[in-house]
C-alpha cells in the first residue's frame, strides 16, 4: 500500500465527523435534522479548500401523519405499523379489506394470484437489499397497484426488529394506494388468520404534501488541469427510526475524510474533483435526479465516473455495484490492490442509490457498500431502529476509506484517453 492511502485511511477526524452526523438524528428530508446536517457538512466541506456551494433542488415534500392498523374479527388486535414515504392517503375513517398474502410479493407471487389482487390489501415481505435476488419494495408495491390492490403491507422479515421505514415512490399527483410497513410479528398474526381463511382489516394512514419543498445539497468542486470531474457523492438523508449511521453516515464520513487525503494532490497534472452530498435519496432518489437533470449538459458532460458511498460499513467486505459499465471492473480490482484490500464488483444495474441517476446520464458510476449478498451481517440493521453507531465498525469504515480514496486518485491521475474508455461497452454510452 502507497504510503499516502495508509495516512489517509488514518484520517483522525473520520470517526469523530461520523459521530457529529449521527448526533443530527435520523435526517428524515423535511424534519429539519437534513437541512442542519447539511449545513454542517458545508462547513466541514469549506476547510478542505476547493469551492464550496449549497444547492437547492424541488422534490415531493410529505409529512406522515396517523398509522393505524387493525386486525379485526371477535377479539380485534392493533398491530404496528409505519406509513411508506409519500403513501396515498386512507379515508379518515379507515379503509377496510381482505389481507391477501403473498409471501415474498414477488412478480411471480402476484401473477399467481391473478384476479384475486384486485381489491385487496396484499401482504408482502421487505427483502434484504443488496442481494443477487432483491426486488425492491417499491416494484413491489408498483405491482400491487398495477394489478388492482386497495393497499400495500410490507413487513420486516426479521423477529423482534420493529417496523421498518422506506419510500412508495409515488410522485406527487400520481395515483396510488395506502402503503404501510409492519414489524414481523404483525405479519404473522396476519399469515394465520389469512390461512384460516377470514383476514379483515382497518388501515388507517394520513399524509400531509409539503408544498414547494426543497432539498439541500452539500457541492465542493476543486478544479484540477482539466475540465473532466471525478465525483465522490454520498446521501445525508435518512430515516428517522434510528440514526441513519450505516445509511449514510458512513458514506458522508468518508467522502469527508477522503476528500481531506485527494485535496493536496489535486493539480495541473491531475483532473478535478467534485464530491456531491445530496439530500431526498431515500425518496426515491430524488435528490440527485434533479441536480442532474437540471443541470447543464455540458457541465455534466465533465463528469467522468461517479463513486458512490452507501452504506460502506456493516461488514469487513466491500462490493461496488457497477452499473453496466463492465470497463469498472478491472478499474475497482486494481485500485483496491493499490489499497492493500479487496473489493468485489457486481455489474448488473441496481437503481437502489444515487449512482443509479449518473450511471443513466452515461456517466461511469458505482456504488460501494458494504454487507453484499450477507443478510447476517450488522448492514441488516438499515431503515430500522437498530441502525444507530454501535453496529459500525472502525476498522470496516477505515477499510472504505482507503478504497474509496485509491479508487478517486486512480480516476484522477488517469489520462484523459483512458478516463473516458470506462464507458467502453456500456448498455448506457450505446443507448445515447
Amino acid at each position: 500500500m502507497e504510503a499516502w492511502l495508509s495516512t489517509a485511511g488514518a484520517d483522525a477526524a473520520l470517526m469523530d465527523d461520523f459521530n457529529a452526523i449521527c448526533a443530527f438524528g435520523g435526517r428524515l428530508s423535511g424534519t429539519g435534522q437534513d437541512t442542519a446536517a447539511i449545513a454542517w457538512a458545508l462547513e466541514r466541506m469549506r476547510a478542505t479548500g476547493g469551492t464550496v456551494r449549497k444547492v437547492q433542488v424541488p422534490y415531493d415534500g410529505w409529512r406522515a401523519g396517523r398509522a393505524e392498523l387493525q386486525l379485526l374479527g371477535a377479539e380485534p388486535r392493533t398491530l404496528a405499523c409505519r406509513a411508506l414515504l409519500r403513501s396515498a392517503s386512507t379515508p379518515d375513517e379507515g379503509l377496510v379489506g381482505e389481507v391477501l398474502d403473498l409471501g415474498q410479493g414477488r412478480v411471480e407471487d402476484f401473477e399467481r394470484a391473478g384476479e384475486a389482487v384486485r381489491g385487496k390489501i396484499v401482504l408482502v415481505r421487505h427483502e434484504y437489499p443488496f442481494s443477487t435476488t432483491h426486488l425492491h419494495r417499491r416494484r413491489k408495491y408498483d405491482q400491487a397497484v398495477a394489478r388492482g390492490a386497495i393497499g400495500f403491507l410490507i413487513a420486516n422479515p426479521l423477529p423482534g426488529r420493529g417496523v421498518l421505514s422506506g419510500s412508495s415512490g409515488r410522485p406527487r399527483g400520481a395515483a396510488g394506494i395506502p402503503a404501510a410497513y409492519i414489524d414481523f410479528e404483525g405479519s404473522q398474526a396476519l399469515a394465520a388468520a389469512a390461512a384460516a381463511g377470514q383476514c379483515q382489516v382497518r388501515l388507517v394512514l394520513t399524509g400531509e404534501e409539503l408544498e414547494n419543498a426543497l432539498a439541500d445539497l452539500a457541492i465542493l468542486d476543486i478544479p484540477g488541469g482539466t475540465d473532466s470531474r471525478v465525483v465522490i457523492s454520498a446521501h445525508m438523508d435518512g430515516h428517522d427510526l434510528g440514526t441513519s449511521a450505516l445509511d449514510n453516515a458512513t458514506g458522508v464520513a468518508v467522502a469527508l475524510a477522503a476528500a481531506r487525503a485527494l485535496a493536496p494532490r489535486i493539480s495541473a497534472r491531475t483532473h478535478g474533483l467534485r464530491v456531491c452530498f445530496f439530500t431526498a435519496e431515500e425518496w426515491a432518489l430524488t435528490g440527485s435526479a434533479r441536480y442532474l437533470d437540471d443541470m447543464d449538459p455540458a457541465e455534466r458532460a465533465t463528469m467522468k465516473l461517479n463513486v458512490n458511498l452507501d452504506t460502506v460499513a456493516g461488514h469487513s467486505e466491500l462490493t461496488a455495484m457497477i452499473s453496466e459499465y463492465p470497463a469498472l471492473a478491472p478499474f475497482v480490482t486494481a485500485a483496491a490492490a493499490d489499497a492493500d484490500t479487496t473489493v468485489d464488483t457486481y455489474l448488473p444495474f441496481m437503481s437502489n442509490s444515487d449512482h443509479a441517476n449518473f450511471a443513466r446520464h452515461g456517466i461511469p458510476a458505482l456504488r460501494l457498500t458494504a454487507g453484499f449478498n450477507r443478510p447476517d451481517s450488522n448492514v441488516n440493521n438499515i431503515l430500522a431502529a437498530g441502525d444507530v453507531p454501535a453496529v459500525v465498525d472502525e476498522a470496516d469504515l477505515r477499510n472504505a476509506l482507503r478504497a474509496t480514496c485509491a479508487m478517486a486518485w486512480r480516476g484522477l491521475s488517469m489520462s484523459q484517453e483512458a478516463l473516458n474508455a470506462l464507458t467502453v461497452d456500456s448498455k448506457w454510452t450505446a443507448a445515447k
